[in-house]
């Protein structure tokens, strides 16, 4: 569209010194001369001064807002020829009406467009010169939106508030179907990604699987034949040669055992869950219960946690799942308290809106929260296995079993000085 060459005395109110600077540097790029008054009363004076070609007011101003700006400047002889655009976020139908109301000629929806708002300006100046200067002076009383508006503009200021509204609704579509073709659009290549993603870790854990499954064959064939070898030629082999024979036989079961963790690892994404109420208080009792006796049998000198359980919230979630969740966690607070004098275990719970929180925590060895973000990796340990055995694997199936509930766990611990464990699931009276 070809720009006019005419050069237009631009006054603007605008109390934002932002949107003022702006819109300034916008109006004098295509060569018009601007004022800028912070507020209605300020513009009003300075149109008083010195006529402009144009107002572009705000509506949102202190001490005199755009409408009675605009109400001032029509109601005055002198300044009543001048176009008055109104700059407005065009929320309600209200603000049409408000706007016939005090007599203005235009409305730009903000934010705008730089070139519509040139191109606003240039029609709105263009077709008041091919009108004629009669006006009406008949007035008209409307409601709209439970208030009452008496409106005073002339057809042409109708028509032309009308036509930009119009307009601005067509953008306002127009941009809508953009977006939602936008959204479209990013919505079919998410449900691609998420696809081949989803490809990915299925073959990812078949692969685990598999390659789990064919590791612990040889490792069986290893483990049998050390313990022919220690169990039969003993006296054939020596001190040093059984010590040695006796730390592949550990090594290799240790590392049975870690396969057998990543089994169940992997076979957590695939397995399917049957969600309903969960008691966690008998759920946690029993899992302790049943620690402490295997405990009991691998070493008959340990001495036994005391275990303080709260009344526990149910909660909704699988409850073989959940149980395995217990069953981590307790074991773990067992293991890093057991070397206290008076092993101490609490497992306590809370709602909060519509979650249920419970937390298993322990006087035990404690951990750096330093290394905190190691915790729930898979086979990340944070002491060393001549301190606490294990694999490192039951704080990564927590978390896995706690995530798929669409649940959240998390930590906090001091060296020395302990260490609790928190998670959080749906409650149980939530799904009612």
């Amino acid at each position: 569209m070809a720009r006019s060459k005419r050069s237009l005395d631009v006054l603007i109110a605008e109390d934002s010194p932002t949107q003022a600077e702006q819109l300034r540097f916008l109006l004098e790029a295509e060569g018009h001369r601007v004022r800028v008054a912070a507020h209605g009363r300020m513009a009003l004076e300075a149109a008083r001064t010195h006529t402009p070609d144009v107002l572009i007011t705000d509506i949102v101003m202190p001490d005199m807002d755009g409408y009675e700006l605009c109400r001032a400047i029509k109601a005055d002889d002198a300044l009543a020829g001048v176009p008055v655009i109104l700059l407005t976020a065009l929320d309600s139908i209200i603000d049409i009406a408000r706007g016939l109301a005090c007599g203005a000629d235009n409305f730009i929806r903000k934010p705008y467009d730089p070139d519509a708002l040139i191109e606003r300006i240039e029609s709105l100046l263009r077709n008041r010169e091919l009108r004629k200067e009669s006006k009406t002076q008949l007035g008209l009383e409307i409601y709209l939106a439970g208030e009452r508006h008496f409106i005073t503009s002339g057809r042409e200021q109708m028509l032309d508030l009308l036509i930009s509204t119009y307009e601005e609704a067509i953008k306002t579509n127009d941009e809508l179907k953009r977006r939602e073709q936008e959204v479209r659009r990013l919505n079919e290549d998410l449900q691609q990604r998420a696809a081949a993603l989803e490809a990915a870790n299925h073959e990812l854990e078949s692969f685990s699987y598999s390659v789990s499954h064919d590791l612990r064959a040889p490792l069986r064939v290893i483990d049998g034949y050390s313990a022919i070898l220690q169990e039969e030629h003993a006296s054939a082999l020596g001190d040093e040669a059984g010590r040695m024979l006796g730390t592949v036989r550990e090594s290799a079961q240790r590392m049975s055992r870690l396969i057998e963790q990543l089994l169940e690892f992997s076979r957590l994404t695939r397995q399917s869950m049957s969600r309903a109420r969960c008691d966690m208080t008998a759920m946690a009792r029993r899992a302790f219960d049943e620690l402490r006796d295997e405990r009991r049998i691998a070493s008959s000198d340990a001495t036994p946690p005391e275990f303080l359980l709260d009344v526990l919230p149910d909660a909704f979630a699988d409850p073989a799942l959940i149980r395995q969740v217990w069953v981590n966690l307790i074991a773990n607070a067992i293991k890093y308290s057991s070397r206290r004098e008076q092993p101490v275990i609490r497992v306590s719970g809370r709602t909060s809106g519509d979650e249920c929180v419970y937390s298993v925590e322990d006087n035990g060895a404690g951990f750096d929260m330093l290394l905190a973000d190691k915790l729930f990796a898979v086979f990340q340990r944070l002491h060393r296995a001549d301190e606490f055995p294990g694999t490192g694997a039951g704080l990564a199936i927590s978390q896995r079993i706690v995530m798929r509930h669409g649940g959240r766990i998390w930590a906090r611990a001091e060296v020395d000085r302990g260490a609790t464990f928190e998670f959080a699931l749906p409650c149980a009276d939530a799904q009612a």
